[in-house]
């Protein structure tokens, strides 16, 4: 098994992962955008100018990059989650790229076989009247068979029932052949006879077991139209995904590199409008004189209070947020924008809630199970807005969704700060403290789903519940664990 490619230490690129790599570990980049920012510039530098002769170096290589910006930070999940969406998109441009050479080439390509109905769940068998096969194949036979077969609709049921039965093999036929001639075709439109009709024979070759061996051919036949690219010169099949050798896919490297790069920048410009995306559907959950509640300084949260206002006239209550304060700065962003903005302290969060109607929360990153990081305090506004019965809303961006489930059990997902802005910097003791005083503050609070009513993102709203499944969409399963 050949070493997964590296950066070399000379490489330019190398001193750029190095570079980021420190600045994680120093917090000098804070904020998942900025980190996704950082991470998707690395990546479209080392995809412009790396050299490899294979799609899967390419994607080992961007993968080896993503493991070090992990280690070095690993509460910053927005990093690796760029990672995968890059690599999710350099697999759909490699497979659109490959199956355009393999379309410019036609005569060596089979066809694509025939898959059946095209309405699911109804398929009539072969000696049904409404059976398309059987119809063909009808047309097909002579004048003498068509007449010696042709059936009157207004016989007696004796001589039906003696028709139905198979001269060659004798076995009973349900459903009696017809002769389907021009001037006898029976018409085919959809009706709800047919329809119980097709049903009715479905069930029958259900009993028989032959539906089973359809179903598991059909199932097989577009597993392999969208799975399997037809063998064609140039074009191998290895690694778990079809793709052109080396030699062939050196000669469109050069094309297929600006693409991918047009790709990343696409993400890296749908980085930069998240906050105004999120922002356009403010105006359908915020309504006229509502009071709101909100803590820190998220700038999603801070965009999307002032797209709201435009529409709408409201209060915004913003808790300070310490030992960060950085209540402060919003607080003074939303007065200046004009929109009546009150400052309070942590503590008067729970007696002023009944006042409130929603509360409007921003997240540092957002688990499949729904639940989320939020900055620290949060947790107790989420958790006294639960005992009051008020909506909890989630304005972030989906970049921010990692495929992680219930970080909040590994105490070291928690990322802690130094007790200095709790404890102050004089006295005794580590951090300024008394001495066997253990302080903790962390940066971000875990907030559970089942205290958050929805998530609004740049790409829609959602419930909690249902960001499994969009995680599930965004990534691809081989790039969850990098």
């Amino acid at each position: 098994m050949a070493a997964a490619p590296t950066l070399k230490s000379n490489d330019p690129n190398a001193r750029l992962t190095e570079a980021l790599c420190t600045s994680l570990r120093r917090r000098q980049i804070v904020g998942s955008l900025n980190v996704a920012l950082a991470t998707a510039a690395l990546i479209q530098n080392i995809v412009r100018s790396a050299r490899y002769s294979t799609i899967d170096e390419l994607l080992a290589l961007i993968k080896s990059v993503g493991k070090k910006l992990i280690d070095a930070n690993p509460k910053e999940l927005a990093a690796a989650n760029i990672i995968r969406r890059i690599l999710r998109l350099i697999r759909e441009e490699y497979r659109a790229a490959a199956a355009a050479q393999i379309m410019s080439e036609p005569s060596s390509a089979p066809e694509t076989p025939f898959l059946g109905p095209t309405t699911p769940g109804i398929s009539a068998p072969l000696n049904h009247y409404l059976s398309t096969v059987n119809q063909a194949h009808n047309q097909n036979q002579s004048p003498t068979q068509n007449s010696s077969s042709t059936m009157n609709y207004s016989s007696s049921s004796s001589t039906t029932t003696s028709n139905n039965y198979n001269n060659n093999n004798n076995e009973f036929q349900f459903f009696p052949t017809y002769s389907m001639n021009t001037s006898t075709q029976l018409s085919r439109q959809t009706s709800l006879s047919n329809f119980v009709a097709m049903r009715h024979s479905r069930a029958q070759l259900e009993r028989s077991g032959s539906l089973l061996d359809m179903q598991l051919q059909l199932s097989q036949s577009t597993n392999n139209l969208f799975t399997k690219i037809p063998e064609t010169p140039g074009v191998t099949s290895a690694g778990g995904m079809s793709r052109i050798d080396s030699e062939e896919f050196m000669k469109h490297s050069a094309k297929l590199k600006p693409v991918l790069i047009q790709a990343i920048d696409e993400v890296v410009g749908e980085l930069e409008t998240t906050h105004e995306d999120v922002a356009k559907g403010a105006r359908e959950h915020i309504h006229s004189s509502e009071i709101i509640l909100t803590m820190g300084h998220s700038r999603t949260v801070e965009a999307f209070l002032k797209q709201a206002y435009r529409d709408r006239k409201f209060t915004v209550v913003v808790a300070e947020s310490a030992p960060s304060y950085l209540g402060h700065s919003l607080a003074q962003s939303l007065s200046s924008s004009g929109i009546p903005t009150i400052l309070i302290p942590d503590s008067s969060i729970h007696a002023l809630l009944p006042r409130v109607t929603k509360v409007i929360l921003g997240a540092h990153s957002v688990l499949a199970n729904g639940g989320l990081f939020a900055l620290s305090g949060s947790l107790a506004c989420a958790l006294a807005a639960k005992s009051h019965s008020k909506p909890v809303v989630i304005t972030t961006g989906q970049f921010k969704f990692a495929p992680a489930w219930n970080l909040y059990h590994d105490y070291a997902a928690v990322d802690f700060q130094g007790p200095g802005n709790v404890i102050g910097t004089k006295g005794n003791g580590g951090g300024g403290g008394k001495e066997g005083t253990e302080v903790v503050d962390p940066y971000f609070d875990y907030i559970r789903p089942d205290l958050v009513q929805l998530f609004v993102t740049n790409e829609g709203d959602h419930s909690p519940s249902y960001i499994y499944r969009l995680i599930k969409e965004a990534y691809d399963e081989e790039d969850v664990d990098l």
